[in-house]
């Protein structure tokens, strides 16, 4: 079990799942930003679209990692990881761009203590490596 801060509800998460490192997710953000650049965009939008629904982003799924809920510790479908992934990363990074604070907002997991961005809070969810899929829906 993952120690918590009182306001956040206990992690049940199975023995070889843990939360991801912020090192780890950084390298899930590049490894994304460069297949993006490799397949034009274009495949890395296709192949998002097609993992979203494990809770994964090409990246992501590449790493062994996976979006699960913060609340109930089940893999987040297509609907959340749209949410994510499109709306709270689009608010952040608009946010970001237009304030001078904006940029700090995207090293909030270097001191929350579940590793959340802040599109996690936002989306109630954290990211996990889970490197045996026992997370993997059936």
């Amino acid at each position: 079990m993952v120690a918590s801060s009182s306001a956040d509800p206990p992690l049940n998460l199975p023995p070889s799942v843990n939360l991801s490192s912020p090192l780890r997710r950084l390298s899930g953000h590049l490894l994304d930003l460069i297949l993006a650049v490799v397949t034009l965009l274009i495949g890395w939008l296709i192949w998002s679209l097609i993992v979203w629904a494990r809770g994964q982003t090409p990246g992501k799924q590449l790493l062994g990692m996976r979006v699960i809920s913060s609340d109930t510790q089940a893999v987040v479908g297509w609907g959340r990881m749209g949410l994510r992934e499109v709306i709270c990363k689009g608010v952040i990074g608009l946010v970001a761009g237009i304030t001078v604070i904006g940029t700090v907002l995207y090293l909030w997991l270097l001191w929350d203590d579940q590793n959340q961005e802040l599109w996690d809070k936002m989306a109630t969810t954290l990211v996990v490596d889970d490197p045996q899929r026992v997370l993997a829906r059936p």
